[in-house]
């Protein structure tokens, strides 16, 4: 019982923390807006039309179809979970679980469906998601310039290394989550047993002694993973649609393609720049 009291202690800290660390980013991104519009680059971009340019063929049907339902699911289950946490009208608890419960499937057949697009499709894409050499290289340009230090940023591909790096830790994030999920499910609907007795239970409630306290660690790693993915959707869909806005509506089916952008650094085509062969771009 001391253990159950001490995690509920823990979620209410959890809740002041990441609530508190939710405003902070909402400011610093607001802040960044800011030096969006001061430094020119929101008048450049949403006036002079001056964006990114991306090589290769336009991104295919599945992918998009596949990023729409995980948009569209993460936030149902977003809004889902914080009622279940934090009830703000009455009545809904029933509705909201059964709501999490579905769209928790349907984004875990989503994730696993995108990853074995991403390795083993025909027109598999993870090589656009793996971190290079020169991705590690040009890393601190990529900060620089969304810092305001520098005009421009390396231009390495479809995706910059800040990009690459939340959708790599995108995957591993919601494979958890999607475990932990599942083992809140306490119904013995499995030949008698609960998804929480054979996700945890015959293994953590043997560590911890109980396979109720099992399933209050799930709930409170569950629910830390759904404030980082909170703060993380957050600041990418800031980014996508300030740094990328025709990426972002062609991803959604609402825009096609755009002009080049003086803001990320490209050598002619065809033709290597100095800056390629000293490992800035690719």
């Amino acid at each position: 019982m001391s253990a159950i009291m001490s995690l509920t202690q823990l979620n209410i800290w959890l809740d002041v923390v990441f609530t508190s660390l939710y405003v902070v980013v909402v400011l610093g991104l607001s802040g960044h807006f800011i030096g969006n519009v001061l430094t020119g680059r929101v008048k450049k971009r949403f006036i002079g039309k001056q964006w990114p340019h991306h090589e290769g063929p336009p991104v295919p049907f599945l992918p998009k179809l596949l990023h729409f339902t995980h948009v569209f699911s993460m936030f149902a289950l977003g809004i889902s979970g914080m009622y279940i946490r934090f009830p703000f009208f009455d009545g809904g608890r029933t509705a909201m679980r059964w709501v999490h419960y579905v769209f928790m499937i349907i984004v875990t057949i989503n994730v696993l469906w995108r990853l074995w697009y991403a390795f083993f499709a025909r027109q598999r894409d993870w090589r656009e998601f793996a971190i290079t050499t020169q991705d590690i290289v040009t890393a601190p340009k990529v900060v620089l310039y969304y810092i305001f230090v520098k005009p421009s940023k390396p231009h390495l591909g479809k995706y910059n290394v800040m990009q690459k790096g939340t959708y790599i830790l995108f995957a591993p994030l919601m494979l958890l989550q999607a475990y932990t999920g599942f083992a809140l499910v306490t119904a013995p609907f499995i030949f008698g047993y609960s998804p929480r007795d054979l996700l945890v239970g015959w293994w953590l409630g043997v560590l911890v002694g109980a396979t109720d306290l099992a399933g209050w660690y799930a709930r409170t790693v569950h629910y830390t993973i759904n404030w980082l993915f909170i703060i993380l959707t957050t600041v990418h869909a800031y980014l996508s649609m300030t740094e990328d806005f025709p990426a972002f509506q062609n991803f959604f089916g609402m825009g096609g393609g755009h002009d080049h952008d003086e803001h990320e650094e490209h050598a002619p085509h065809g033709v290597p720049s100095p800056a390629e062969s000293a490992g800035e771009h690719s």
